[in-house]
């Protein structure tokens, strides 16, 4: 007697598809990731640019108050007085920009959060067609059983009739 081929998963194409759907979805997770990394890394610079602004504004306005301790020209307090005017504007150049850059992040922070729900959700997807697929192999192993089962129970009942017969 030759054993039965064993049937095949007929939902196998959508489980492939579920589990590329996932693989796919944590692609994206580690792009968006690394997209927030590079976002906070570059607000961090532009924070940096505008401490480093305020420092040099620091410096410029001691520098200023030295010079006119010493009894420096009045053109050259009015030239302190325009350079930090420019410092000023630069300063506040730079928080527009760290500003702009905030909103970047949370931009990306919105898109990771996006990215891990998908990847949640296709992750759930998988699971549930795995879990049908062993559902599935379940009732085919019971069925296979039930089957051996009832044709041993025949081959029983012809050999006990040939030997009530002889």
């Amino acid at each position: 007697m030759r054993a039965m081929a064993a049937k095949k998963y007929r939902l196998e194409p959508v489980l492939g598809a579920r589990e590329q759907s996932k693989r796919e979805a944590e692609r994206l997770l580690a792009a968006r990731v690394h997209q927030l990394a590079e976002a906070e890394e570059e607000l961090a610079r532009r924070l940096g640019a505008v401490e480093a602004c305020r420092a040099r504004q620091a410096a410029a306005r001691a520098e200023e108050l030295e010079a006119l301790k010493a009894g420096a020209a009045a053109a050259r307090a009015l030239a302190h007085r325009t350079h930090l005017a420019d410092l000023r504007a630069q300063e506040e150049t730079l928080r527009a920009a760290a500003e702009e850059q905030r909103g970047a992040v949370a931009r990306c922070e919105a898109e990771l959060e996006r990215a891990r729900a998908a990847l949640v959700e296709a992750a759930r997807e998988v699971r549930v067609i795995e879990k049908h697929k062993e559902n599935w192999r379940e009732r085919e192993r019971r069925e296979a059983v039930r089957r051996e089962q009832k044709l041993n129970d025949e081959i029983g009942a012809i050999l006990h009739e040939r030997r009530s017969s002889d």
